[in-house]
């Protein structure tokens, strides 16, 4: 079981972690690590995950570019390492190899999120796996926007404004084969269906939703990658 983060809240990100507790997705994430393995969590914010790991015997090494994060971070991790994951000279600072490389919501965020997935592949070791989160901008309150003629730029969720790059169930998929790495395992976090507000009944019915149509329903799509030995 996971539970809520309670360590101190630097990022909006871990703000709102530590109001509402772990979001499916990055339970998600830390379902895709067996326990015990050493893993990079790239852009690991306060900590919150690496906290869970640990707590499972997992041994975690940080990648965070806000200072003020990575030094709660350090309190859970084993190491981490301050700066832009797209900066070589950063890159080289990390020492693989892990079993588990994590981006959980980071690769949108980034100029060249290809070329920073191509590197993940040569920090892993030989049973290694990417472990990637990437928000779906086309769940359907994303198009309901859209429909409207909003596009409205906010602090987080599928909106964030600081998204340099937009993903939907097929293009993540192609965007991830591209890279180098073959897909073993997809799946899908939830958000509120249309009406739940008013009817909260219908929480009880997103799984069935999401597995029918997640290009619709599902609000990040994960996705487990192993390296392509033909790339």
């Amino acid at each position: 079981m996971y539970v809520h983060y309670a360590g101190s809240a630097v990022t909006v990100y871990g703000q709102i972690v530590g109001r509402n507790g772990l979001g499916t997705s990055h339970v998600i994430l830390l379902d895709e690590v067996p326990p015990g393995s050493r893993v990079l969590d790239v852009g690991c914010a306060e900590g919150y995950l690496a906290r869970e790991l640990r707590a499972h015997g997992c041994t975690v090494v940080g990648l965070e570019f806000d200072e003020a994060a990575a030094d709660v971070a350090r309190d859970v991790c084993e190491d981490v390492i301050v700066g832009d994951v797209e900066s070589e000279e950063v890159r080289r600072q990390v020492r693989g190899p892990f079993q588990r490389v994590l981006f959980g919501d980071v690769l949108e965020h980034l100029r060249d999120p290809g070329a920073v997935l191509r590197w993940a592949r040569t920090v892993l070791g030989p049973d290694g796996r990417a472990v990637i989160s990437l928000p779906n901008i086309a769940n359907w309150s994303a198009r309901r926007e859209v429909v409207r003629g909003r596009f409205p730029y906010a602090d987080h969720g599928l909106f964030d404004r600081t998204h340099l790059r937009f993903f939907t169930r097929s293009s993540a998929r192609a965007f991830v084969e591209a890279a180098g790495f073959v897909i073993e395992r997809e799946r899908f976090a939830s958000g509120p269906l249309p009406l739940e507000a008013r009817f909260p009944w219908l929480g009880h019915t997103r799984p069935v939703f999401v597995r029918s149509a997640p290009e619709l329903f599902a609000l990040q799509v994960v996705l487990t990658c192993r390296p392509s030995t033909s790339a």
